[in-house]
C-alpha cells in the first residue's frame, strides 16, 4: 500500500476507533462480561487484519497481480516470434512492477532483439535500485529483462517474485520459439531438397488426397501442383503396369502399406494420353496411413534398351542370313564335292562370295556408324572434282547392276567441292544402293548435280514407293529401316541413311528427302564449293 493511500485512510481509522470506544463504554454499563468478550473479539479481528496486511506486503501476490501474471503468460505463449515476446514482456513488466522503464534483450534466436518500454533515457536500468533477471532457453542464457529503479520506493520481496515469475514465463516462451524455429528450419531444408530433386516426389494422405507435388513432378507429368494438391490421387496419377493394366484404384501399390518399386507407364498430354512416359516408381508407406511416391523418368533409358534389343535381334538375323547359305554350301561341298560339275561348283562359289560380301558390308556399316560418332574430328577436307567423283560412282553401280538404267545430268562448268574423299564415296554408294534396293526391277535411277550459291546439290531419285512425310526426319535416325512402311521386306540394320547424314554434316553439308518427279523418293545433299568457283544456276532446297 502506498503512503498516499495510508493518509487517505487515516480519518476513516480515527472514526472507527472513536465509534468502537463509545460502543465499549455503552456495553460496560450494561454488562462488564459482555464488554470483555467484545474486546477480545475486536483484538482478534485486528490481529487478522494485521496478518493480511503483512502477507500482502511481504510475499504473497494479490489476486489482481496473479490475474495480471496469467494474462502476461498467455500473451507470451501466443507470441509468434522473439520480437513479439520481448514487446509483451517489457509492457507487462512495467505494469506489474509499476516501473518507469523496462528493457528486454533476446539473442540466440535469429537476429538479436532489443526492446524498450517507458522512458529508458530518463530512467536508466543501470541506476542503483534497478533490477535485472537473466532469460534462458532450456538452461542456456539467451537474454535478460531489466526494470529501472522507482523513485521513492524500492523493489520489495513481492516485486522480486513478480520479476522471477515473468522471467520464468518468457524463458518457457523462448524455448517454445526455438523448437518452432528448428522445425521451420527442417521444413525449409526438406522443401529445398524436394524442390531441387530431379526425381518427381509426391505424398498422399490417409484420405487418398495428394498433399505435396514437387517441381520435378510438375516437369515430368506436365501437371501443375495446384491441379494435383488436394485432389484424389487416382484422379491425378493413373499409372499402368508394363503390360498396360491399371495400377490405380484398388490396384495402387501405395495402398498395401508396404514399400515396393514398380516400373510403370504414365499417359500424359492435354488430350488425355498423347505421350507415354516410363517411370520407375518407389512407393513407401508413412506412419499416418498415407504414402509417398518417388518417380524417376526412365523413358529415354527404356527407349535405348528397346532399341538395343531391336538392334541385337536385327543384327543377329542379318548375320545369320548370309552365314546360313555359306555354311550349307560348305557342308555340301565337303560331302559331295566330286559330284558337282565345274559349272555347278562355280555357281556355288559365286553364291558364297556374294553372301560373304553382304556380310562384310554389314560389319563395315556397324564399324562405320561407330566411327562416325566422332567424325567431326576425323574429316580430311580436300578439293574434289565433284562431277568426276559422282560419275565414277555411277559407273561402278552400272557394272554391279547391269540390268538397271542410270541417268546422269550435271550443269556445265561444275565447280569443285571441299569434302572428304572417303566420306563422299560412302554417301554416294549408300544413296545409290538404296535407290536400287527400293525401286521396282527395270525402273531407272536418276542422278543430277546443280549449283546453289556456294553449295553443290546432288540428287539421287528412284521410282520406288517414296517416303511418307511424317517419316522424312526419322529415316535418318540410327536403326531405322526404309522398309518399315512398305510391303516389300528389306534387308539391313537401318544404318545406311544414318551414315549418310552423319557423313554429310561432318563435311559442313546437309541432306534431305523429297518426292521425286513421277513418283518415288528424291534424296539430295549439299556440299560447300571450293573457294575459287564461280556461281551458276540455282536450285531450290530446304
Amino acid at each position: 500500500m502506498s503512503r498516499g493511500a495510508s493518509i487517505e485512510r487515516w480519518p476513516i481509522a480515527v472514526g472507527i476507533g472513536f465509534g468502537t470506544l463509545v460502543l465499549l463504554l455503552g456495553t460496560w454499563a450494561l454488562s462488564p462480561l459482555l464488554t470483555a468478550g467484545l474486546v477480545v473479539a475486536l483484538l482478534f479481528a485486528a490481529a487478522c487484519m494485521l496478518l493480511v496486511h503483512r502477507s500482502d506486503r511481504g510475499g504473497g501476490l494479490a489476486v489482481e497481480e496473479i490475474d495480471r501474471l496469467r494474462r502476461a503468460e498467455l500473451a507470451l505463449a501466443s507470441a509468434p516470434n522473439p520480437e513479439a515476446a520481448a514487446r509483451e514482456l517489457s509492457k507487462h513488466a512495467m505494469v506489474l512492477l509499476d516501473a518507469p522503464a523496462a528493457v528486454v534483450l533476446i539473442e540466440g534466436l535469429g537476429d538479436t532483439v532489443h526492446m524498450e518500454a517507458g522512458d529508458p533515457v530518463g530512467h536508466s536500468i543501470y541506476d542503483p535500485g534497478s533490477r535485472m533477471r537473466l532469460l534462458s532457453n532450456d538452461g542456456v542464457p539467451s537474454g535478460s529483462i531489466a526494470v529501472a529503479a522507482r523513485q521513492g520506493r524500492d523493489y520489495d520481496e513481492r516485486d522480486e517474485r513478480v520479476l522471477d515469475a515473468l522471467a520464468d514465463r518468457v524463458s518457457s516462451t523462448l524455448h517454445r520459439l526455438s523448437l518452432f524455429e528448428a522445425v521451420q528450419a527442417e521444413q525449409r531444408t526438406l522443401a529445398d531438397v524436394l524442390g531441387s530433386s530431379s526425381d518427381g516426389i509426391f505424398s498422399v494422405g490417409p484420405d487418398l488426397n495428394i498433399r505435396s507435388w514437387n517441381p520435378a513432378m510438375e516437369r515430368i507429368t506436365d501437371i501443375d501442383r495446384n491441379d494435383a494438391i488436394g485432389h484424389h490421387c487416382c484422379a491425378t496419377f493413373r499409372p499402368l503396369d508394363e503390360n498396360g493394366a491399371q495400377l490405380y484404384g484398388a490396384a495402387c501399390p501405395g495402398r498395401n502399406g508396404e514399400a515396393v518399386e514398380r516400373m510403370v507407364q504414365l499417359p500424359v498430354g492435354d488430350d488425355g494420353g498423347s505421350r507415354m512416359l516410363w517411370l520407375n516408381c518407389a512407393f513407401s508407406p508413412m506412419t499416418d496411413g498415407g504414402y509417398v511416391v518417388v518417380s524417376r523418368d526412365v523413358t529415354a533409358r527404356k527407349q535405348i534398351e528397346d532399341e538395343k534389343a531391336d538392334f541385337l535381334a536385327t543384327v543377329s538375323h542379318e548375320l545369320r542370313t548370309p552365314l546360313t547359305p555359306i555354311k550349307g554350301f560348305l557342308q555340301t561341298l565337303a560331302r559331295r564335292d566330286k559330284e558337282f560339275t565345274q559349272e555347278e561348283r562355280h555357281h556355288v562359289y559365286e553364291v558364297m562370295l556374294r553372301e560373304e560380301l553382304r556380310l562384310e558390308r554389314l560389319v563395315h556399316q556397324l564399324l562405320q556408324a561407330t566411327s562416325l560418332e566422332h567424325a567431326d574430328s576425323s574429316v580430311v577436307p580436300e578439293t574434289i572434282d565433284w562431277e568426276a567423283a559422282v560419275r565414277e560412282q555411277v559407273e561402278r553401280m552400272r557394272r554391279e547392276q547391269p540390268t538397271r538404267e542410270f541417268s546422269f545430268d550435271a550443269v556445265p562448268h561444275l565447280p569443285s567441292v571441299v569434302a572428304d574423299d572417303q566420306l563422299t564415296a560412302q554417301v554416294l554408294t549408300n544413296l545409290l544402293s538404296n535407290a536400287v534396293k527400293f525401286s521396282p526391277e527395270g525402273s531407272p535411277v536418276g542422278v543430277s548435280i546443280a549449283l546453289d550459291d556456294e553449295r553443290i546439290v546432288t540428287t539421287i531419285s528412284d521410282r520406288g514407293p517414296g517416303v511418307p512425310t511424317a517419316d522424312r526426319e526419322r529415316i535418318f535416325d540410327k536403326f531405322t529401316r526404309l522398309g518399315d512402311h512398305m510391303t516389300r521386306p528389306q534387308q539391313g540394320v537401318g544404318l545406311g541413311l544414318y551414315i549418310v547424314r552423319r557423313s554429310v554434316e561432318a563435311m559442313a553439308g546437309s541432306v534431305w528427302v523429297d518426292d521425286a518427279t513421277g513418283g518415288g523418293a528424291s534424296f539430295s545433299f549439299a556440299l560447300p564449293v571450293a573457294p575459287t568457283t564461280s556461281r551458276r544456276r540455282r536450285v531450290r532446297s530446304p
